[in-house]
């Protein structure tokens, strides 16, 4: 975290996103997403979490501060595979939110 500087760029967000390669009950207990949600509650912020896989007991994790969490994975693949490719699938998957925020926003 001290090599990040969240805590100087968090109060100049409206919305964080994070990542990790599984969320799942184990992600509060030292996981990065779990600490970036607990610093962007301080400022009220909202939290999604791009994952590669949800595993058991990720619901927990709205207890934790991340408000919501998706898997960027549009297809059963093998890790490998989602390894090679994880540079693509965040971006698709940073898209697909931008644009449901986007239709969130004409709703509102």
């Amino acid at each position: 975290m001290q090599y990040l500087e969240l805590d100087n760029l968090i109060p100049e967000a409206d919305l964080v996103i994070t990542a990790e390669g599984c969320i799942d009950f184990q992600t509060p207990r030292g996981k990065i997403p779990a600490e970036v949600a607990k610093r962007a509650k301080r400022y009220n912020l909202p939290v999604i979490a791009l994952v590669g896989t949800i595993g058991e007991g990720a619901e927990i994790n709205f207890q934790q501060g991340i408000d919501y969490f998706n898997s960027i994975l549009t297809h059963p693949c093998q890790l490998s595979e989602a390894i090679s490719q994880t540079s693509t699938l965040l971006t698709n998957a940073s898209e697909q939110v931008a644009r449901l925020l986007l239709v969130g926003r004409q709703i509102i």
